[in-house]
């Protein structure tokens, strides 16, 4: 009997411990607006539809962040050797001015979008921003395979 006991406590501790590693985006996050470069809205899911068949390396940043910063070097030598993913940036600027000047800097190349919420918004808490810079990968069906790394690493190839 204790080791039925002990089995039960194990197992709901250990389901208890889980990490949240969702495999696909919610409706609500899908349709957050996003601002372009161009100031123009765009819906999350207009970004994932736009590259559509194609695997996505996602980071999530802020111009003003020298954590962000610094990883910017660690994109770029993984570009290098990854040419065949989409790059998409998506900045949590503290406004959509900074986030424009701060890409002035900027020496990755892809697609770079606002998130005017940051992580009070739909997108921003489902993937539970607490932190940046922020990596996903995106298969070519939209499902997420690696949905938190704080770094560049050979599990986002």
């Amino acid at each position: 009997m204790k080791q039925f006991v002990f089995y039960i406590l194990s197992s709901f501790f250990l389901i208890s411990c889980g990490v949240f590693q969702p495999k696909v985006f919610t409706e609500k996050a899908l349709e957050e607006k996003l601002v372009t470069i161009e100031r123009d809205s765009i819906t999350f899911k207009e970004i994932l539809n736009k590259n559509k068949d194609k695997e996505i390396f996602a980071q999530i940043f802020a111009t003003y962040c020298p954590v962000s910063q610094d990883s910017f070097e660690d994109v770029i030598a993984f570009q290098k050797e990854n040419n065949n993913k989409e790059y998409v940036f998506l900045s949590v600027d503290h406004s959509y001015h900074d986030w424009k000047n701060g890409l002035k800097r900027m020496k990755v190349k892809g697609q770079f979008y606002y998130i005017p919420k940051k992580g009070k918004g739909a997108l921003g808490k489902f993937l539970k921003l607490k932190s940046i810079p922020r990596f996903l990968k995106i298969d070519k069906n939209g499902v997420i395979s690696v949905f938190k790394t704080s770094k560049v690493t050979d599990k986002l190839k």
